[in-house]
């Protein structure tokens, strides 16, 4: 897997800016759904896991749409030749570190953007892909379902190019849970979470100035012992799920 680390810090800058301007587009979508007052009923999900079906509605009806895709062009991206594709439950190869043998690494949501892949061409053949996992909470103690993608961000030894940056959603499902509260539960799992090594923990952090629910943390491989960060976009869909 690439080092990443070695090309600090003009590719990490360039491919930094260009994650939070993808993140701000995925928040950019998430508040189109509330203003669209769109909603997702469990009831006719048929075999579809939950989380499932509400990834597939976020990336389906929103992040592909193409009105969607030319208000990234011309509203978010520094760059209107951008363009961006979201690939729900894309795979990818890494090495078990027990098992020292291949596994497959199911991405719940990979992205490819053109500016980015530019960027790493110098660099790797591979595809540029920005990994985001999803998680539901219905509950607080689902943190701990939520921080164990955290680990898995950290174990794996990925056999193609990988990002120093990673992404998480949160499909808060409980109208008692703010995303306050679920960001000091998380904190509090990886404060004892001896797997992971943090060196920064989630802390909020300006994506767009219509959602304050973003949060960045900062992690080690355990594979290469380099740094890298992830972040964290904690949904309300308290108004968007019908029972």
């Amino acid at each position: 897997m690439i080092d990443a680390t070695n090309f600090k810090p003009n590719i990490n800058k360039l491919t930094e800016c260009r994650i939070r301007q993808i993140l701000h587009y995925v928040v950019y979508c998430y508040l189109q759904i509330l203003a669209d007052k769109k909603t997702y009923n469990y009831a006719v999900k048929g075999k579809i896991a939950k989380e499932e079906f509400l990834r597939n509605g976020l990336v389906n009806d929103y992040l592909q749409k193409s009105y969607n895709k030319n208000y990234f062009k011309q509203h978010i991206s520094d760059n209107p030749s951008a363009e961006i594709t979201f690939h729900p439950e894309e795979t990818m190869t890494f090495i078990n570190r027990e098992t020292k043998k291949p596994s497959t690494d199911k991405i719940d949501i990979a992205v490819w953007e053109n500016i980015l892949q530019s960027i790493w061409s110098g660099k790797t053949d591979d595809e540029i892909r920005f990994a985001i996992e999803c998680k539901r909470i219905e509950r607080l103690s689902d943190a701990s379902n939520y921080t164990s993608d955290m680990e898995k961000f950290c174990n794996r030894n990925h056999v193609n190019a990988r990002l120093p940056f990673e992404g998480q959603i949160a499909f808060i499902e409980n109208r008692n849970i703010s995303h306050s509260a679920l960001c000091i539960k998380i904190n509090n799992i990886l404060n004892n979470y001896k797997s992971i090594i943090t060196s920064s923990f989630l802390g909020p952090i300006a994506i767009s100035d219509k959602f304050n629910g973003t949060y960045m943390s900062i992690h080690q491989r355990n594979t290469s012992k380099s740094d890298f960060s992830i972040y964290h976009l904690l949904f309300d869909y308290t108004k968007i799920i019908v029972y």
